[in-house]
């Protein structure tokens, strides 16, 4: 599969970042073979287009790994589809049509992280989608934050993607968008605030920072759970 490294983001978050932007037609029966990486059983049935992505989101996981010397470590998922990175690794992966990126640190204070790529929703999404994304009590700084960027609801919805990322690790369940409400905002960082008590120490009221920018069509959110 063709792909080059991509410096259209550079990240806000201090850690090894490493972008690729691919052509997904050109994805083969041998692409995962040629990078060293292992196609788990789980994709054997995918289409072209899912395959691609994945493997493009591996191709930035191992090069971020590589910086620890852990370039050869066998990505693998667990039963939650979550990805199994080195014991002391704390990493996240995200791929959208024709990007990939992947964060990865070994900071032990950093207990998550999340990134998150998204192409802009189409106008219609933007506005029929606004019920399954927002808290019911978002629609005033919705409204705000509609003001400053042009797809608000598709930067609402990668940053709220991105908490789901970070603090899964520590939760270890699924939790909705309806969990964490946005509730402060600048030109480069959101702050969002949990709405209910998702672990002993996530409790209802804790703030969560996210970092966003928008270039390209592209929106990437990063967001980063350190322990205290």
């Amino acid at each position: 599969m063709q792909s080059t490294q991509s410096h259209l983001f550079t990240p806000y978050l201090s850690h090894h970042f490493h972008c690729i932007q691919f052509d997904p037609d050109s994805f083969g029966a041998l692409s995962f073979e040629q990078q060293n990486i292992l196609q788990p059983a789980s994709l054997d049935k995918a289409v072209a287009k899912r395959r691609a992505e994945f493997l493009a989101g591996r191709i930035c996981a191992k090069a971020c790994l590589a910086q620890f010397g852990q370039g050869d470590f066998t990505l693998r998922n667990g039963s939650d589809r979550a990805p199994i990175w080195p014991a002391n690794i704390v990493a996240s992966i995200t791929h959208t049509r024709g990007i990939a990126a992947a964060i990865a640190t070994d900071d032990i204070a950093v207990k998550g992280l999340g990134i998150d790529i998204e192409r802009d929703m189409k106008p219609k999404q933007e506005v029929e989608l606004q019920r399954q994304i927002l808290h019911p009590e978002e629609a005033e700084i919705f409204a705000l934050f509609g003001e400053q960027v042009h797809c608000p609801l598709t930067v609402i919805f990668s940053a709220k993607e991105s908490i789901f990322k970070a603090l899964y690790s520590t939760v270890q369940k699924f939790f909705g968008f309806d969990a964490v409400k946005l509730t402060q905002f600048d030109d480069k960082k959101l702050i969002f605030t949990l709405m209910e008590t998702l672990h002993k120490d996530l409790g209802e009221g804790k703030q969560v920072e996210v970092y966003y920018q928008c270039k390209d069509a592209l929106v990437l959110t990063e967001c980063e759970y350190i322990t205290q």
